[in-house]
């Protein structure tokens, strides 16, 4: 999939947060990189998300031998 451009309104506070990653982690990057960096890190530690959401079992084969 080719990368997707956003604008995102930021406080002053929230960018000067992501001067201090760049000035400390990655020099030299602009901050549209920087927070593609910051985002691509943060879905990458949600894991892999089921494509469905577990709908669990149908009326029709609930019993009492499946109670919990």
């Amino acid at each position: 999939m080719p990368p997707v451009t956003l604008t995102v309104p930021l406080s002053e506070e929230e960018i000067a947060a992501i001067d201090r990653y760049i000035d400390s982690h990655r020099p030299g990057r602009s901050r549209a990189e920087a927070v593609a960096e910051i985002v691509a890190l943060w879905a990458a530690s949600q894991g892999s998300r089921p494509s469905s959401p577990d709908e669990g079992m149908r009326p029709e084969d609930l019993n009492a031998s499946n109670d919990s």
